[in-house]
């Protein structure tokens, strides 16, 4: 059995002097992820919550033909479990001591390490000979200066050393940073150790790798998958496909990719799950790969996703994602959702149709977020899933 902890600000965690919820506002979002990432526990696992989920969700779940996730609610922990954090920081490190045989895991200063930018940057001129980070800066006013003397193009990308899912992406489309880039990135550097900027590209594919470095230092369960992201890279969702035909040019080589890096964080004495970001981008109308993009070395948002699509065998076409509650206007009640779809409602036979995958409410509050799961045997499928639930639900 194991015992899942959502620490979703471990990335934002790794910041040398973070002001917990401060700079960021997301405490509240934060705290109701282990509820987006209920599924990680279907089939006889659990997640670490603060509040029971709501029984009405999890009848519906079972309903549909998922497993009834299991949940602990905090302090308690089972005891008997094998502990498994989203990411290995120091909040997870001291709950892994709760448990009868506490988890082996990589030391945090190798840890903080890998999951900084600069080290990311730093591995792909090494292994691939690749430069598209064009500077690391420490004070808004060298951001600034440099700026200055380049042409923007379509513009500048500024990345703190240590965001998640496009937290801590800056934009910037002139030579002169506005106030508002300012105060972005005064508060960016008042926690984190640096910026990095590269040069924006006009995305047209995204791409993760997600696999398991062993501690023989080589990497197992390699998965592929496309990741649906906004124009700066905040993450949307992500789409299983074993059939995509987007995906296929770039197989090989994101394999590639994840092999090395992979070795090269065995190097460093980092084990455990890893998340690669790729991209295709056109270069002068041909197309080019960003073969390390991002690396995080920890869990991925759509882990629960990825393994209900492998426990169906791959045979259906899913696509996840997150979606702002208050961009949508949904019922409270989970029989008057599947109602208002009607036969596009999910087929728990047929495994077919729109899912909620997680709780409209919790203790009596919407959640911010709503988990929707779109499956079909086809892309086209999905596409038609994704334009029905928007005419019928989005504001």
């Amino acid at each position: 059995m194991r015992e899942y902890l959502v620490n979703a600000d471990f990335d934002l965690s790794l910041r040398p002097r973070r002001l917990q919820g401060v700079a960021d506002g997301r405490g509240r979002q934060a705290k109701e992820m282990p509820l987006h990432l209920l599924l990680l526990a279907a089939g006889g696992d659990s997640v670490l919550v603060d509040e029971a989920p709501d029984d009405a969700f999890l009848a519906y779940l079972e309903r549909k033909g998922i497993a009834r996730p299991g949940f602990t609610v905090e302090p308690k922990v089972t005891m008997r479990a094998r502990f498994v954090p989203f990411g290995w920081n120091h909040r997870a490190a001291t709950a892994n001591t709760r448990y009868d045989d506490p988890s082996p895991h990589p030391p945090l200063e190798i840890v903080e390490r890998v999951n900084g930018r600069r080290f990311a940057a730093e591995i792909e001129e090494e292994l691939f000979g690749d430069q598209h980070v064009h500077g690391v800066f420490f004070d808004p006013a060298e951001v600034e200066e440099w700026m200055a003397s380049r042409e923007p193009d379509d513009g500048w990308l500024v990345k703190s050393d240590h965001g998640n899912a496009g937290l801590g992406n800056r934009r910037i489309r002139s030579r002169a940073l506005s106030p508002s880039d300012r105060e972005v990135l005064r508060r960016l550097l008042a926690e984190d150790s640096c910026v990095l900027v590269e040069r924006w590209r006009r995305r047209t594919l995204d791409i993760s790798s997600v696999f398991e470095v062993n501690d023989r230092g080589s990497i197992e369960n390699l998965e592929v998958y496309e990741v649906v992201n906004t124009a700066d890279g905040a993450f949307i969702g992500s789409l299983f496909d074993r059939d995509s035909v987007a995906l296929e040019r770039w197989r090989p080589s994101v394999g590639e990719v994840a092999d090395r890096v992979g070795k090269r964080l065995s190097e460093e004495g980092y084990f455990g799950p890893v998340c690669l970001d790729h991209f295709v981008w056109s270069d002068e109308g041909k197309p080019r790969l960003r073969r390390l993009a991002d690396l995080n070395a920890r869990l991925q948002v759509s882990a629960p996703m990825l393994r209900l699509w492998l426990s169906w065998n791959r045979d259906r076409v899913i696509y996840w994602r997150l979606f702002n509650a208050r961009k949508l206007k949904l019922p409270t009640d989970y029989d008057e959702f599947d109602t208002a779809l009607g036969e596009d409602a999910f087929d728990p036979l047929l495994r077919v149709g729109t899912l909620v995958t997680s709780p409209f409410f919790s203790a009596g509050r919407r959640l911010r977020r709503v988990g929707v799961l779109l499956s079909a045997t086809d892309r086209e499928g999905v596409d038609r899933l994704d334009a029905v639930l928007r005419v019928q639900f989005e504001r």
